[in-house]
């Protein structure tokens, strides 16, 4: 048995999804795809569109086999933690192969990028320097810096989201090989089209336009009526203004104290946010400390989970029963129910992001407490 394992999103899934499986399939000549999706919270520190248990689905009726959860305690983190968790779970579950997609499928490129990332080399910090100099903003100077050196714009989240993965691997000793997929389409493009990217669809959504040609029809067949996620605005100033931020993920540098001061007059978090983005500071770094402060994320609690101890399954294809069995002997625990991760503190924190999550919606049975423990698996 040959088994493919993707780390994903699906904020919501699309076509450019849809293709990355199809290629995955067949050059990899896997018997099962599982994919790990990050649940109710996304790595850009926002809520994801639509509900968890909904994009599990649509990835099983678009090529997955089955689809577990990438715990929220390292979805809604940096990549090189996002990327570690999924590299963990997956290489437990018996994954042979680890496909993802990136703006180039030359591997030599991308462990050249991944040094880089491990090692900063003379050259590398004298050009980021430079770009400071200059007036950059730190995430720019180090980009074009390394862009310079390796040809590769690596100022896609994919380019950098594949480096961490190959450090993840190499770090963790994975069994895994890696399978890059060459990407089409651009990644913030907001302009909406067969391979519109993610942040296209979500803006089309939100504008209340049709995203029919940029979704497989499965997928649009579960999105017509769909509840979408809305803004916490409330909480999360409530929680920006409350908290004690410093003791939070993502704290340092002086960023919680901005932030604090910036929720003092801010009417929502999005502006709270951009009140404080600077060249020190990235967007999606002061939005990951605001989720942080919005959930609870306590980096004492995060210290004392560096990597996922269990693989919770969302759902699967009733033909991939093979590979449960598969999985249920790896080398982490797999869960299929809810009420066997009581009391684990990881799992708690998937609870509250998940009712959290649900608030953000106008939807009664989404707002419902407990969704974890209530919701079925999905089955196909």
């Amino acid at each position: 048995m040959k088994i493919a394992g993707v780390i994903c999103e699906y904020n919501p899934f699309h076509n450019g999804h849809a293709r990355h499986l199809r290629l995955t399939r067949e050059a990899s000549g896997c018997d099962y795809i599982v994919c790990c999706m990050a649940g109710a919270f996304t790595q850009r520190g926002e809520p994801a569109i639509v509900d968890k248990f909904l994009r599990a689905e649509m990835a099983l009726r678009c090529g997955a086999d089955a689809v577990v959860e990438l715990p929220a305690l390292f979805a809604v983190r940096t990549a090189d933690v996002f990327a570690a968790a999924g590299v963990s779970i997956l290489s437990a579950l018996g994954a042979d192969i680890l496909s993802f997609g990136a703006e180039t499928a030359d591997l030599e490129t991308l462990y050249a990028l991944a040094r880089l990332r491990e090692e900063e080399p003379p050259a590398l910090s004298q050009a980021v320097r430079e770009g400071l100099r200059a007036g950059k903003a730190h995430a720019r100077a180090h980009g074009e810096a390394v862009a310079a050196l390796l040809g590769l714009d690596t100022h896609h989240p994919n380019a950098i989201l594949a480096a961490e993965y190959l450090r993840a691997m190499q770090k963790q000793r994975s069994p895994m090989r890696p399978l890059p997929i060459a990407r089409k389409g651009e990644y913030h493009d907001e302009e909406l089209s067969p391979l519109a990217s993610a942040t296209a669809v979500r803006k089309a959504m939100r504008e209340g336009e049709s995203v029919r040609e940029a979704v497989p029809l499965e997928v649009w067949n579960l999105l017509e009526g769909a509840p979408l996620s809305g803004p916490l605005d409330d909480l999360g100033l409530y929680r920006l203004r409350e908290t004690d931020l410093s003791r939070l993920v993502g704290a340092g540098e002086g960023l919680e104290n901005r932030l604090r001061q910036a929720a003092q007059g801010a009417s929502t978090l999005a502006a709270a946010v951009d009140a404080v983005k600077c060249k020190r500071y990235t967007r999606a770094r002061i939005a990951r400390l605001a989720a942080a402060a919005l959930l609870g994320m306590d980096a004492a609690l995060a210290a004392r989970h560096p990597l996922p101890g269990y693989a919770r399954l969302l759902g699967f294809r009733k033909s991939a029963r093979p590979l449960l069995a598969r999985m249920a002997q790896g080398t982490m625990p797999f869960v299929s129910r809810a009420a066997q991760l009581k009391g684990d503190e990881v799992f708690a924190f998937e609870c509250r992001a998940t009712d959290i999550w649900g608030l953000s919606t106008k939807e009664p049975a989404l707002r419902a407490a407990g969704r974890d423990f209530t919701q079925r698996l999905i089955v196909l």
